[in-house]
C-alpha cells in the first residue's frame, strides 16, 4: 500500500511539473478578433440556385466566441450538424440570382492556454452513444489491421490509455515528417500517412486517431486556424488542425503532433497542453451538411462548401484575418 501511494505522489509531481512548464511556455490566454471573408464570383448567368455553407467557431473548454457578426449580399439562417452540433451558416438564392456573393463572419475570441493534464475535467462520462461515435471508424480513418500493425510497432498495446496514447504520440513525432509535396497529403487519409509517413496535420492525427480507436480509446478531430504567435495581426493562409483522446476521470485529452513535429522544445507540452494561438472550429469527418440539401458528406468542414444548380462550384475567394484585442475587448 505504501509503495502504490508514493508511485501515485511521483505521477502527479510529474503532471503537475509538465502543467507548470505549460503554462511558463505559453501565455495564460489570448484575446483576438477573427475575420472570414468569402466571395463566390462569376457565377454563371444561366444558375438557377446557389448554396453556400459557411463554417462557425464553437465555445469550448478552452475559448469563448462573442460578437459573432454576418455581413452577406445574400439571405442566410443558422444550421446545426446533428452528428457533432457543428454550426454553419447556410446562404440560399434561387431564381435571379446574382453573379457575385460576398460574405464577411467577424467574431472575437478569448482563448486559453490547454493544460489538461494540471486540471482534468471533472465532467460526466461519455454516454454510450457517444462513446460509441468516437470509437467508429471514419472514410479516411478506419480500423483494419494496417492500424492494428501500427499500434503494436509502437509499443502502447496493452498500456493503460494514457499512457498509450503517450506512446502513439511519441512514436508518430518520430517516425512521420511534415511535408507537403508530392499527392495525396492533406486529405486526412491514416492509411496514406501509414505507407508514405509523411503529411500535413491532417494526416498526422487522423493516424493517431485511428490508432486511437482501434485500441479502444475514443478520439476526435478538430480544426481551425492558427495565429501567428509573434504577431498581433495579419493573414492567415490556412487551416490548421489537432486531436482529442478521452480518458474515464481525465476528459478530453488535446495533442498537437504535427506542431510536436514541427517545434521539439515544444512536444511534452503539446500532449495535454495547448498554446492559445488557435480558434477551433469544427469538430469531426464525414460531417453531413445542414439542411442537407447536398447530400455529399465533407470529408472535414473548414472552408465555405458552394453549390450552384446542386453541382459544386469553385470559383471562391477566401481570407482569413485576425487582429490582437485586449482581453476586455472580447465581450
Amino acid at each position: 500500500m505504501k509503495r502504490i501511494f508514493l508511485i501515485g505522489i511521483v505521477l502527479s509531481s510529474i503532471v503537475w511539473t509538465i502543467a507548470q512548464t505549460v503554462h511558463q511556455a505559453y501565455p495564460p490566454k489570448r484575446a483576438f478578433e477573427f475575420t472570414y471573408a468569402v466571395k463566390v464570383y462569376d457565377i454563371p448567368a444561366s444558375a438557377r440556385s446557389v448554396d453556400i455553407w459557411v463554417p462557425l467557431p464553437r465555445d469550448t473548454r478552452f475559448q469563448d466566441i462573442s460578437n459573432v457578426n454576418i455581413q452577406s449580399s445574400v439571405p442566410y439562417r443558422i444550421e446545426e450538424d446533428p452528428e457533432f452540433r457543428n454550426r454553419m451558416a447556410y446562404f440560399h438564392v434561387d431564381g435571379k440570382v446574382p453573379q457575385e456573393v460576398a460574405i464577411t463572419v467577424t467574431f472575437n475570441v478569448l482563448r486559453q492556454t490547454a493544460a489538461v493534464l494540471e486540471h482534468p475535467v471533472q465532467a460526466a462520462r461519455l454516454s454510450p452513444d457517444e462513446r460509441a461515435q468516437f470509437l467508429a471508424p471514419d472514410s479516411l480513418v478506419p480500423i483494419n489491421e494496417r492500424i492494428f500493425e501500427e499500434i503494436r510497432k509502437s509499443g502502447g498495446a496493452g498500456l493503460p490509455p494514457l499512457k498509450r496514447a503517450k506512446a502513439f504520440y511519441d512514436y508518430l513525432v518520430n517516425t512521420m515528417k511534415y511535408d507537403k509535396s508530392g499527392q495525396g497529403w492533406g486529405r486526412g487519409d491514416a492509411l496514406y500517412a501509414c505507407d508514405v509517413r509523411k503529411g500535413n496535420c491532417t494526416d498526422f492525427h487522423s493516424l493517431f486517431i485511428s490508432m486511437a480507436r482501434a485500441s479502444g480509446i475514443p478520439a476526435r478531430f478538430i480544426i481551425g486556424f492558427p495565429l501567428h504567435r509573434n504577431q498581433t495581426e495579419g493573414e492567415i493562409p490556412g487551416y490548421h488542425c489537432w486531436a482529442e483522446f478521452y480518458v474515464d476521470g481525465k476528459g478530453w485529452i488535446p495533442v498537437d503532433i504535427s506542431e510536436a513535429y514541427k517545434r521539439p522544445a515544444e512536444k511534452e507540452l503539446l500532449f495535454g497542453g495547448l498554446d492559445p494561438d488557435r480558434v477551433a472550429f469544427t469538430i469531426g469527418r464525414d460531417i453531413q451538411l445542414q439542411p442537407p440539401v447536398y447530400t455529399a458528406r465533407q470529408n472535414y468542414l473548414i472552408y465555405p462548401v458552394v453549390v450552384v444548380d446542386g453541382k459544386p462550384f469553385y470559383q471562391v475567394e477566401r481570407k482569413f484575418r485576425y487582429k490582437n484585442i485586449s482581453v476586455d475587448e472580447k465581450s
